[in-house]
Formats: C-alpha cells, structure tokens, sequence
C-alpha cells in the first residue's frame, strides 16, 4: 500500500494508518506531539468516532494561550475499537465526521483566537478521484492550523503521500523534494524565499500555492525557476473561514456561486457569517464578519481584486496610514535581499516611524545605507524606514508566517 507520511526519517503507509486506528481505544481531545505521525492517528481517532479534538501546537504553553486548562492536556479518554476493513471505510467516516474541531488564529499581531470548524468547513475544497492519488505533497505548515488541516485533508482523503519539510532548512527540504519526488506544495511566501538561493530547478514540482501572506512579482519569478513544470497558484484563507478562494494572476476571484457573500467598505472586504466557523471573538456587522483584509477592486463587476494589507498592519506616520506590505516589496526587489519585515515603532512626534529588518542572501554584502539610497529614490520620505536592521532570522509565527508584533 502508498506511503501515507514520511516524517524524521520514518515511513508509515496507508495499511499502519488503518490498523492503528482500528487498534487504539482512546484518544485525547487536547493533544500536543512533535511526532506528526501521533497527531495524525489521534486527529483521525476524533474524526471517525465523532468526538471533539482541540488542536494544539507542539511548543504552546499556558502562557501562550492562559484560556485552555492545560492539565487535559493528553490525557486519554475511552472511546473503544473501530473496525475499518480498508482506507476507503475510514476516509468515508472521515467525511461523514461531526467533530468540533478547534482551531486558533496564527497570531500574527496579538493573541491567537479559537475557532471551531467541522470536516464540512475545513475540507470544503477538497478535490478527489483517482488522479490525485499519485500526488506527493510536501507539509510545509504547522499541522494544527488552517493551511496545514487543508492539506492533511486533501491528501488524507485521496490516499495521497505526505512528506514533512515543516521547520526543514533550505537543503534538507531540497534534498526531500528529490529523493520522495514531490508534486505538490502549498506554503507561505516565507517558506518559498527561505529556499532562496537555489542550484538548480525541481522539474517533479507540478503545483506551487502560495497563502497566508502576501506576496509578489519577484517571488513569482524565482518561485517559476526553481519549478519550471509547476502551475503556481495563490489562495485567500483564513482560519475563520477556512480556503475561499483561488487566485488569477495577481489577483483574486471570487467565485460567482458565492460572490453575494461578500461585500466591501471602506475597502475592507466583509464575508458572510454562513462561510465562517464558529468563535466567541466574531463581531459582527448583521450579518457579515470584518476579514481585516484592504483590497482594491480590479474588476468589481467580475469579482476581481487585489490583496493590499491588513486593517491592523497599517502604520500611522504623523498622520499618514503606510502599508509595511509596499515597503517589504520594495525592500525585497532589491538585489541581495531574501526577505524584510516592516514594522512600525512608537515615537513622541510622529505617533510611529517606520523600522525594517531584512534577511539578507547568503554571501550579499548590502548595508543599511545601500538599501535607504534605493527605498529615497522609490518611495516617499515618510515611508522609507528611519532604521534598518541587517538580520541572520526574521521573527516568525509558529504557522510559519511574519511576525508583526
């Protein structure tokens, strides 16, 4: 039978997955592992036995989220044998699943929040058939957060083989790619340039989607190199609603089945309460839910738009609301540059000034200076960052995204 994970170095098939299930007559609903193959086994215990399971990262601590109780933390509870003859039986209690799954926000700039979603909700755009069953897909999140549910989700039901590279350096996921001859890979903008610079290119790679953050032109373009053979797409998630919809080209398209679920003001985009999860901290506007997300209609009429910031991100500067995403571009177009974080820094007279860490590529030789002299001629005073930090690491969130705090 396929391999169902490759993780440190161990291969578990689809036929172990089954008899583990079958096998095991508890599993804890609050469960935290490093071992992605035991959170995989007891995330799917609380699916086929209907039960409530509360996804939890490896690392967190009651200081990271003083909410849950973590004296439950895994500890099991009874809920006796299954008995699937085969995989099929067990994706087919997987879909017909009425778990409360408890998800939480990455937090990006503050707390992470809860959300509960069902199997309905997270695998809503789920693909299946007989094609996908070759598909070998590189786990390049946090297993217990939006994206990475996604993709568990998508190869899980199709029988398809999961090779981990969450957390991987540039040459092991590299190396990964070749040696298990990975088709498929779904990250962040930051996992794609963390394999800057790059040898040579990965033919195997047919599909490249990039979500969580936003990205751009040049990383298209390197991302196209490494993978010459890949169609890269680019999707718009959130844990709240889960995977919505699809990019085309550099912008977004809200599929017309559900466009009178959205709405925009004041340039945010709003999304129906009926394509969300469920949460304590939803506030609504009737019926609709704040994203968060400023965008620029392309074409309204068609539902076209592009990504500018988040509401939250937005750095006031003597009055000014600057866009750290602009800057990051504009920093990240500069030769020698891998990747920058933009952030804003109180200040007495302005309110904030705006500050830049920025990771450069192995062997550049920029300076702080170099990279001012080129941001004076492309952006206007207030927008060029009045201190740059040259940084070996960026300040990330455990999904594996930009941290803005």
């Amino acid at each position: 039978m396929a391999a169902f994970l490759h993780s440190d170095g161990k291969t578990y098939t689809y036929e172990e997955l089954v008899e583990n299930i079958n096998r095991g007559t508890t599993y804890c609903p609050y469960f935290q592992s490093k071992d992605l193959y035991a959170y995989f086994v007891n995330f799917i215990k609380a699916l086929v036995t209907n039960r409530p399971i509360v996804l939890i990262d490896a690392d967190c601590s009651s200081s990271d989220m003083p909410y849950l109780d973590f004296s439950q933390v895994n500890k099991p509870q009874e809920v006796g044998l299954c008995a699937f003859p085969n995989m099929e039986e067990l994706i087919d209690a997987v879909s017909r699943s009425t778990s409360e799954i408890t998800i939480f926000t990455s937090g990006t700039t503050g707390q992470p929040k809860r959300v509960v979603h069902s199997v309905d909700t997270l695998a809503r755009n789920v693909r299946r058939g007989e094609q996908y069953k070759e598909h070998v897909w590189a786990y390049a999140y946090n297993p217990t957060h939006m994206a990475g549910t996604q993709v568990f989700f998508q190869a899980l039901m199709n029988q398809s083989t999961i090779v981990n590279v969450f957390g991987e350096s540039r040459m092991v996921v590299y190396q990964q790619i070749e040696q298990y001859g990975i088709t498929h890979i779904s990250a962040t903008p930051t996992f794609y340039r963390m394999l800057m610079p790059f040898e040579k290119s990965y033919p195997s790679v047919k599909r490249v989607t990039l979500g969580g953050e936003k990205s751009e032109k040049q990383l298209y373009e390197h991302i196209c190199k490494i993978f010459p053979k890949a169609k890269v797409n680019n999707v718009y998630a959130s844990t709240e609603a889960g995977s919505l919809f699809a990019a085309k080209d550099d912008c977004f398209l809200i599929p017309i089945n559900i466009r009178d679920k959205f709405r925009v003001e004041n340039n945010e985009l709003l999304i129906h309460k009926s394509l969300l999860g469920q949460s304590d901290s939803f506030a609504f506007d009737g019926e609709y839910y704040h994203s968060g997300d400023l965008i620029e209609w392309v074409n309204e009429e068609e539902g076209l738009f592009r990504f500018k910031s988040r509401k939250n991100e937005l750095i006031n500067v003597g009055g000014y609301k600057v866009n750290p995403g602009e800057i990051e571009d504009a920093i990240n177009a500069i030769e020698g540059v891998q990747q920058s974080l933009v952030h804003g820094r109180a200040n007495s007279i302005l309110g904030n000034i705006v500050v830049a860490e920025v990771k450069l590529v192995e062997g550049a030789s920029l300076t702080d200076l170099d990279i001012r002299k080129v941001l004076a001629s492309q952006l206007q005073d207030f927008k060029v960052p009045r201190k740059i930090k040259i940084v070996d690491e960026l300040s990330m969130t455990r999904t594996g995204k930009l941290k803005r705090s």
